[in-house]
């Protein structure tokens, strides 16, 4: 009895809980380059988990940081009390909007501008999805766009983000070796996800729109097919809605379904049966599937998103393109100029 008391007392005392202390610690570059910060004023507005709060909190140190949700979905609220135990509050979108300069993503904080008589932007955004986004908006634009950065583009995008489906797959408590899975659409995310989930020794097959990219997976050794028999569906298209209902009544019985791209990409079909919190069984004429994260972006709804390291770098081009902003004269679009690249990868050693 004294023993398994003393046990029990032992057990108590392991907090399993990883803090956001962890990430801000191993995020060496973002606090070498905060320090290098030339705008006054930026809205960051982000998938606000631990490291994107590391990234709030570090510039906050050297200018004036205004943080808003970029939706309830990716936003972790243990990031958010950790903000909020340093002084910073996380505000409405439509409360950021009169700052100078926006760090955003999918352009949301831009569009939001936009609707409220924003005439002018000056933006540094994440994504390609945002990019194209921004190419849309009647505004004056002055933008860096890191997405078309080897950096972000392909380091983060190809190698980063697959860590992040492995994150999530691995939350549902699943042995992946053997399973089937169907990775649709493969640009520089499915690439990644397909690459990973094969090392793993999962029966991969690839589908996508186009015959250039099935080419390359072809050549990649795997399997092309558009046929949806699989135990697991993931998508990376960055297409909203490349899964509905005529896709789901072709799935196997109990077919997970998770999305990996930056828009909703897997719209629901049938009647909810089960609630399993970031998973929930659905019947459709009597099959059951499974849908992760409701459809959003499940490395950031589930879990933790990109690596500690991977991030670190893209934040710390997202600081020194804020710094290119302020300094550099030009309306429009621009990709990440290649001096700051060489400036995290080279000078940063």
């Amino acid at each position: 009895m004294q023993s398994y008391q003393k046990s029990k007392e032992r057990s108590e005392k392991i907090n399993c809980v990883i803090k956001a202390d962890w990430y801000y610690d191993r995020m060496k570059l973002i606090k070498r380059f905060a320090r290098e910060i030339e705008v006054e004023e930026v809205a960051v507005c982000i998938p606000l988990e631990y490291k994107s709060a590391c990234l709030i909190y570090e510039l906050s140190r050297y200018t004036n940081v205004i943080a808003a949700k970029l939706d309830e979905q990716s936003t972790k609220e243990d990031a958010v009390s950790w903000l909020k135990d340093r002084g910073i509050e996380v505000v409405r979108k439509r409360d950021a909007v009169n700052a100078e300069y926006f760090l955003d993503c999918v352009a949301v904080l831009s569009r939001v501008a936009v609707r409220q008589g924003r005439k002018e932007l000056k933006v540094v955004e994440l994504t390609k999805t945002g990019e194209d986004y921004l190419k849309t908006l009647k505004a004056k634009l002055k933008a860096v766009s890191l997405d078309s950065s080897t950096l972000k583009g392909i380091g983060e995008n190809t190698y980063g983000t697959a860590y992040g489906l492995l994150d999530a797959l691995m939350r549902l408590n699943i042995f992946l070796p053997e399973k089937r899975i169907k990775v649709i659409g493969f640009g520089r995310v499915g690439k990644g996800c397909a690459r990973l989930l094969k090392s793993l020794g999962c029966k991969v097959s690839i589908w996508d729109r186009s015959v250039q990219r099935l080419i390359e997976a072809i050549y990649e050794g795997f399997e092309v097919s558009d046929e949806l028999n699989a135990d697991i569906i993931v998508t990376c298209t960055g297409s909203a809605k490349c899964i509905g209902v005529d896709e789901i009544a072709k799935i196997p019985e109990g077919c997970i379904l998770i999305n990996l791209g930056a828009e909703v990409e897997i719209e629901p079909a049938g009647k909810v049966v089960r609630d399993y919190g970031g998973v929930k069984e659905y019947s459709l004429k009597g099959k059951r599937y499974y849908l992760v994260s409701e459809g959003y972006a499940a490395n950031l709804a589930l879990g933790n998103g990109t690596p500690i390291e991977v991030m670190d770098r893209t934040f710390s081009a997202a600081i020194l393109a804020l710094n290119y902003l302020k300094k550099e004269d030009f309306t429009g679009i621009r990709p990440l100029p290649a001096h700051i690249e060489s400036s995290i990868i080279l000078d940063a050693k």
